[in-house]
């Protein structure tokens, strides 16, 4: 914690790790995931011919449903999926521990690093929307979209 009173930081942590435990229905969890997923694309509509790194179907927001979605299903076994490291440990922590394929599981924590440094190269040029053409990122969107179809399609 940066600031503030350390016990009510520690006793937010608690309560977070407590909420991440609990075991779900992991189809009912899958269907709340692809419906909140839909809305979202609903509502960052993409009508240029370019990608939209952050909300195009297979891009960064895919990568972040795809952990949250993991950490739901899997912390109440694998309570060190509940730790604050991010996206890209989390990931390789999810194929260190078998719940996904190892090997497509850092090609898609790369694929989520080269958005991130894309997105922050083109925000530098004071563009708004982070957007490319698809060809730069092809085989890291058909990564992504492999996983997504591995974890969230039954």
């Amino acid at each position: 914690m940066c600031a503030g009173d350390a016990t009510i930081g520690v006793r937010f942590e608690a309560i977070r790790e407590t909420m991440l435990r609990q075991p779900r229905d992991i189809e009912k969890l899958r269907g709340e995931v692809l419906s909140m997923r839909q809305k979202m694309h609903e509502g960052h509509p993409n009508r240029s011919t370019l990608f939209d790194l952050k909300h195009d179907a297979g891009g960064m927001i895919d990568i972040e449903f795809i952990v949250q979605f993991l950490v739901l299903c899997h912390a109440p076994q694998y309570p060190q999926l509940t730790a604050d490291i991010g996206n890209i440990a989390l990931l390789k922590l999810c194929g260190e521990l078998g719940l996904i394929d190892s090997a497509l599981a850092g090609a898609t924590a790369d694929a989520y690093r080269s958005f991130r440094r894309l997105q922050h190269q083109i925000r530098l040029q004071g563009k708004e929307q982070a957007r490319v053409e698809i060809d730069r990122v092809a085989t890291e969107v058909a990564l992504v979209k492999q996983l997504w179809k591995e974890c969230l399609k039954p």
